[in-house]
């Protein structure tokens, strides 16, 4: 059994992309979500725009790349919060087109 959950983990875990520092410099404003894809590949988590009850964008679109279970799960539970300063996060406006970016904190 335990196996198994190891090789689930894997499974899950390996599949996270993180994009180099090469490729994650050549994002630009306005980058198409398809243009981003082709640079970065498939994000480890994207987090659709948190709105107020007033229908106003409270924390933007974003898509974060290098989760960990931690930076994941914390996504998964509060919604409502930009990007974690651990992990890479591409930001999108109304029009899915880059806004802006983060490094990890440690990459800075």
């Amino acid at each position: 059994m335990t196996r198994w959950r190891f090789a689930t983990a894997v499974l899950i875990l390996g599949g996270c992309q993180v994009p180099s520092d090469e490729k994650f410099s050549q994002l630009h404003t306005g980058m198409t979500e398809v243009e981003v894809v082709a640079l970065l590949g498939e994000p480890s988590s994207r987090q659709v725009a948190a709105r107020g009850r007033d229908g106003t964008v409270n924390v933007p679109a974003f898509w974060q790349y290098g989760d960990n279970l931690s930076t994941f799960a914390s996504g998964a539970m509060f919604k409502d919060q930009p990007a974690s300063d651990r992990v890479w996060a591409v930001y999108f406006d109304a029009e899915g087109r880059v806004s802006r970016w983060q490094r990890p904190a440690w990459d800075q």
